[in-house]
């Protein structure tokens, strides 16, 4: 939470907004991991396949990047909307907040990791 703003919401309403795009990114996740199993069968994880999880990583880093951009844009009363700190790192070229796009690579990586971990591979 320190490389966003708070702004002048109540800490109510920073929890609602947390939320919100807690929601946002677990419906960005199953998406990415869908649309994956669509190209690569529900086993694609277990699978040497590249593609599924091109399609994974793809989709994800792409509707992150699209969510930023436009969540950023908004005015900054909308309550779809955040602002970052002086302490969130940027990408030089782009602006691009670094923090939520390494989040990006890491949580589907380890979510991965987790699915084949837990259990053996499907029939």
């Amino acid at each position: 939470m320190p490389f966003f703003e708070p702004g002048d919401l109540e800490p109510f309403e920073r929890t609602i907004r947390c939320g919100i795009a807690s929601l946002g990114d677990g419906v960005i996740l199953l998406t990415a991991y869908s649309l994956a199993a669509l190209r690569g069968g529900h086993a694609w994880p277990w699978q040497a396949a590249k593609m599924p999880y091109a399609v994974y990583f793809g989709f994800g880093l792409v509707v992150a990047i699209a969510v930023e951009m436009i969540a950023t844009s908004l005015p900054a009363n909308s309550f779809l909307s955040w602002r970052y700190s002086e302490l969130m790192p940027h990408e030089p070229v782009t602006g691009l907040a670094l923090i939520p796009i390494a989040m990006w690579t890491i949580v589907p990586a380890l979510t991965i990791l987790l699915v084949c971990f837990a259990r053996a591979e499907p029939d």
